[in-house]
C-alpha cells in the first residue's frame, strides 16, 4: 500500500510539473509572438507600448523640431496613460531678447493632416538663448497623432 501511495504522489507531481511547464512554454510563445508582431508593424505603426499602461508616439513628423516666431520646439514627446495624453517639449528662445510669458497653441494632426484637437499651453518667460519646458495634458487619448502645428502668441 505504501508503494502505491508513493507511486501516486510521484505521478501526481509529474502531471503538475508537466502542466506548469506547458503553461510557461505557452506564455513564452505568446510573448515571442507578440514581440515579433510588434517588430513587424513598427515600420507601419508609430505608436509603441512601453509598459505600465504608458504608450508613446514615435511618429517622425511629430518628433521633428519646429521653428516658430524665433522659438525652437524640440525633444517632443507625446504619451498617453489611462486615457490622459501628455505633450512634453523643450522650447528654446532664439529671438535674441528676453521674452515674457507666451501662449503656445498646439494642433495635433492625423496622418491625413486633419485636425484632431487644438490645445493651449504656457511658455514661461526666458532669457535670450534660454530654454523652458512645455507641458500640456489632455483628458482624451490622442496618441495616434501623426504631426502637429504650433502658434506662439
Amino acid at each position: 500500500m505504501k508503494k502505491t501511495n508513493e507511486t501516486g504522489i510521484t505521478l501526481l507531481t509529474l502531471v503538475i510539473a508537466i502542466i506548469v511547464f506547458t503553461n510557461i512554454f505557452k506564455d513564452d510563445n505568446k510573448k515571442t509572438s507578440k514581440n515579433t508582431n510588434n517588430s513587424n508593424t513598427s515600420s507601419e505603426s508609430y505608436v509603441e507600448e512601453l509598459g505600465d499602461g504608458i504608450v508613446i508616439n514615435k511618429s517622425r513628423e511629430l518628433n521633428e523640431s519646429k521653428e516658430v516666431n524665433g522659438f525652437t520646439i524640440s525633444n517632443i514627446q507625446l504619451t498617453t496613460k489611462d486615457g490622459m495624453t501628455t505633450l512634453l517639449a523643450d522650447v528654446k528662445n532664439n529671438t535674441g531678447a528676453k521674452t515674457s510669458l507666451k501662449t503656445a497653441e498646439i494642433t495635433l494632426l492625423d496622418n491625413n493632416n486633419e485636425e484632431l484637437v487644438t490645445v493651449k499651453g504656457i511658455i514661461n518667460e526666458m532669457e535670450a538663448g534660454g530654454t523652458s519646458k512645455l507641458n500640456i495634458s489632455m483628458t482624451s487619448n490622442y496618441i495616434n497623432a501623426y504631426d502637429f502645428k504650433v502658434i506662439i502668441k
